[in-house]
């Protein structure tokens, strides 16, 4: 993956998904016994509550949600509901109102996690983020410039440093911990674009970020990656983009909770620290496995 190769990178699998299929369905995953943690979920139309109700759906045994706004009852509820509707024993679901961006909210939310959940913690799904206004650099505000890579990057940091301690442990104590880690990211990652130079630069950041980590804990049982969760109208943007922007937005939530689940319910160790678009056609990146390891693709680096 190179700069200026957005748009091949959006076409590798010939074909692309906006709404949820068959191949990904969490009907088909067995998630039973398993401990998710996921981010950025308080909005019912978002990625990180889509991406609960797909665990919730794949039979996940305890589901814990973190999110700024914090997480309504009724939102607990659907997914206890939705677990059920699919033949599945309803979850434990926890909540937690959080900053990211805290390291001391953070490792608040560790403490009372690690009680609730016996120490067990199986599957990370960093989703929170921050999208500044769009502005050139010399007339956006310093401190929400800022603001964006408090979130995105030392957020991330900080979810980390809490938390994957927890993972290995539960990778390596026996109990086949499946020890996932996935940060969602952006396809605004793989191109620069007046006005959101914060934003995008962030996220670039994570994707090299997430193969270094990879790098430094891959033998200790962590299997991390970055996804692009598709153009969806989520709350992020809600008065960063003109509605009529937003409206015409093509992906549904579901494509990326579904897809996420799909990546984070088997482990596949060739897909470390590589980036994966939620709507690309999951089974035809399986069939492309030995091209991508061969050639190491779907990783950042400057071609010249």
């Amino acid at each position: 993956m190179s700069p200026g190769k957005e748009l091949s990178v959006g076409n590798f699998t010939a074909t692309r998904h906006s709404t949820t299929y068959d191949y990904i369905s969490p009907l088909k995953l067995n998630l039973a016994g398993k401990h998710i943690l996921i981010t950025g979920a308080a909005w019912a139309n978002g990625v990180g509550y889509a991406t609960a109700t797909a665990f919730a759906r794949a039979g996940a045994s305890a589901i814990a949600l973190a999110d700024l706004q914090g997480i309504s009852s009724d939102l607990t509820a659907k997914l206890k509901v939705a677990a059920v509707e699919a033949g599945r024993t309803e979850p434990v679901v926890l909540s937690y109102t959080v900053d990211i961006a805290s390291r001391e909210n953070v490792q608040a939310m560790h403490n009372a996690l690690f009680q609730e959940l016996s120490g067990r913690l199986d599957i990370v799904v960093n989703n929170a983020a921050y999208m500044e206004p769009s502005k050139l650099f010399l007339d956006s505000d310093p401190d929400v410039c800022w603001k964006t890579w408090e979130v995105n990057v030392r957020g991330l940091l900080n979810m980390t440093r809490a938390f994957l301690p927890m993972q290995l442990s539960t990778r390596t104590n026996g109990t086949e911990g499946l020890c996932i880690m996935i940060n969602v990211s952006s396809s605004g990652a793989l191109s620069a674009r007046a006005g959101s130079g914060n934003y995008r630069s962030s996220k670039l950041a994570l994707l090299r970020w997430t193969e270094t980590l990879q790098l430094e804990y891959g033998d200790q049982g962590l299997l991390a990656f970055c996804v692009n969760p598709g153009a969806i109208k989520t709350k992020i943007s809600e008065d960063i983009l003109p509605e009529t922007v937003r409206d015409a937005l093509p992906d549904s939530p579901d494509i990326a909770g579904d897809t996420i689940a799909w990546l984070a319910a088997e482990r596949r160790e060739w897909l470390g620290g590589r980036y994966v678009s939620c709507p690309w056609d999951m089974e035809e990146l399986m069939k492309k496995k030995e091209e991508i390891v061969e050639k190491d693709k779907l990783k950042m680096r400057m071609v010249c």
